[in-house]
């Protein structure tokens, strides 16, 4: 895609805030990090790496009633959060 494209697309999702991403979640993102540092899918394969993102198992967008309870969040590695969002796995909590 191209810049302005993907500029576009940023336009129609909504600020981070808008889409369910504010202090409260920055304050418990910080707390699944902590309890979880490792990412989960890389310790399943045995590999050690620090997890940098916090996942919704079930999206926001099909349960937003879950957006804050902790069973419903994973912490994961920047390339492995990338690869379950490309994948299209993310609606159906799954993992890459």
């Amino acid at each position: 895609m191209r810049r302005a494209q993907l500029q576009a697309l940023d336009r129609q999702r909504g600020s981070a805030f808008a889409r369910g991403y504010d202090t409260a979640w920055r304050r418990l993102r910080l707390v699944v990090l902590g309890e979880e540092p490792l990412c989960r899918f890389c310790r399943e394969r045995g590999v050690v790496r620090a997890a940098t993102e916090v996942d919704h198992i079930a999206p926001i967008a099909s349960r937003p009633d879950l957006r804050l309870a902790q069973a419903n969040l994973r912490s994961l590695c920047r390339s492995c959060h990338a690869a379950l969002t490309a994948s299209g796995m993310q609606r159906r909590g799954g993992s890459p």
